[in-house]
């Protein structure tokens, strides 16, 4: 990416046109590596804060966290996914956004401000204040990141998100574990979530090597409007975390503080299952967007690669939930078992979901998906609403059962923008279920089996043999489909380095 310092309004990017499967390919690797990376040391943190801290530390946390997403989703957070949407982009599109988002930031922080006592009166805990001034720092980082991340994403210069990812993560696991040990408690989780988007800030204005001029025009910010207006609702409505406020406020902190673990554990998991595919296809997507049929080819083999890894990881967590979880986590989370379970049955839904988010998005049609994430977001509220006063694991079923009810929506979307029939979709699923299903059944039988023997070993046995079971009935079902994305992928590793 070369460094903008010409004064003139020209077109700075255009979307490749040349060798986009191989960068989609590149993407794919660096991708893995900027979720597996901060997946892993994020899991560290989480496992030893979840020792040291009990439900309700994580709760309070949880709770002033969710009251900052849902201010930072007032702001414009989506028009970084407008610039890279945008065929081509000039120097005032950058300028324009930018200068949006800090403007955003600096009145969302405020209203904060002011807000903050009242907002600690209504859920009755006085330590709200505080941790609402710290951790709404992030929303200053999160605004003024959108432009350069957009422009590492746009150039496909995936090695640089992960590099950016990497550092923020170090850094903020550094600081985190740091504060735990020495005994400031709930305030190590506080600060670690503004660490993490600063340094990540930094790292992204680098290696995007862009700063900001003064470029301000409302012509630009009407070419990018539609688009990213819509894209930032649906942002909002992904973040605004009103099913943790109404848990933290009619409930408990320490009810939040489950339900808060249990999202976090599938959150995580999704993460490395579909985080790294969710930006490489939308930026594929979208620079394919005007051909049909490479785009429903491409489609189809991202919905069959995230199927093949979406069924043993989220569905394996909940058949070894029981032993997992108390030995891992220690016994004060016992009650998040089920939780967990029935988020994992989401997880397995939305890690097939964001293949088709991309491929709705790419298309230009932000509009369908933010109508339909509104729809998902009013039966969830209504769902934790209902059922909070029967304990969380009655909610995250009900919001498992509301996930499962408005997938055919997506479906109809999908089929009407590429002309794809259901029959065809479902078939990228038979096998991974097929093998899922025999790996299960294994799972079962060695717990069944090692029942009277140590946690640990039980829990490291059912591992190894379900997946020693998925990967040979894998090999065994689809074992021609398998190797045709082991070759693709290392063509394009070796074209790379040529």
């Amino acid at each position: 990416m070369r460094l903008l310092v010409s004064k003139a309004d020209e077109i700075v990017f255009e979307h490749l046109s040349e060798n986009r499967s191989r960068a989609a390919l590149r993407g794919a690797f660096w991708s893995a590596l900027d979720t597996l990376i901060p997946t892993a040391l994020n899991s560290l943190v989480f496992v030893v804060t979840s020792r040291f801290l009990l439900p309700q530390d994580f709760g309070l946390v949880a709770l002033a966290f969710a009251i900052v997403s849902f201010a930072a989703g007032f702001g414009p957070t989506a028009f970084g996914e407008a610039l890279i949407q945008q065929k081509s982009i000039r120097r005032s599109h950058l300028d324009t956004v930018f200068w949006l988002s800090f403007v955003s930031a600096a009145i969302l922080y405020a209203a904060l401000f002011l807000l903050s006592p009242f907002l600690a009166h209504w859920v009755g805990h006085d330590d709200i204040v505080k941790l609402l001034l710290i951790i709404g720092l992030k929303i200053f980082f999160d605004m003024m990141i959108i432009v350069p991340n957009a422009l590492i994403g746009r150039t496909m210069s995936f090695h640089l998100a992960a590099a950016r990812t990497a550092i923020a993560t170090f850094v903020s696991a550094a600081i985190c574990l740091s504060l735990i040990f020495a005994g400031f408690g709930l305030w190590a989780l506080a600060i670690a979530q503004i660490a993490a988007p600063a340094a990540a800030c930094i790292a992204a204005f680098w290696g995007a090597k862009w700063l900001p001029g003064f470029r301000v025009k409302l012509s630009s910010l009407r070419e990018l409007l539609h688009y990213g207006a819509f894209a930032s609702g649906n942002r909002f409505l992904q973040t605004m975390n009103l099913d943790q406020l109404i848990i933290g406020t009619l409930v408990s902190p320490a009810a939040l503080g489950i339900y808060n673990f249990a999202r976090r554990l599938y959150e995580m998991l999704n993460n490395v299952v579909a985080g790294g595919l969710n930006s490489v296809s939308h930026v594929l997507l979208s620079s394919l967007q005007h051909d049909k049929d490479k785009v429903r080819e491409a489609f189809l083999m991202a919905t069959f690669g995230c199927s093949l890894v979406s069924f043993p990881a989220f569905m394996g967590l909940a058949a070894v939930a029981d032993d997992a979880i108390p030995l891992i986590f220690g016994p004060h989370w016992a009650a998040a078992i089920w939780p967990v379970r029935f988020f994992c049955v989401i997880g397995l839904m939305a890690g097939i979901g964001v293949i088709q988010a991309s491929l709705i998005t790419s298309q230009g049609r932000s509009d369908w998906w933010f109508y339909y994430q509104l729809v998902r977001n009013v039966v969830s509220i209504l769902t934790v609403f209902i059922l909070h006063k029967y304990g969380v694991s009655t909610v995250v079923f009900g919001l498992m059962v509301g996930v499962l009810l408005l997938w055919p929506v997506t479906l109809w979307m999908v089929s009407r923008l590429i002309g794809l029939s259901i029959s065809e979709y479902f078939g990228q699923f038979l096998r991974p279920i097929a093998a899922y299903l025999g790996m299960l059944v294994v799972v079962l039988a060695a717990s069944s089996a090692l029942y009277d023997r140590p946690l640990a070993v039980r829990l490291i046995c059912e591992v190894l043999v379900g997946g020693l079971t998925y990967s040979g009935l894998i090999l065994l079902l689809c074992r021609e489909r398998v190797l045709f994305l082991v070759r693709t992928t290392l063509q394009g590793r070796r074209a790379r380095t040529q």
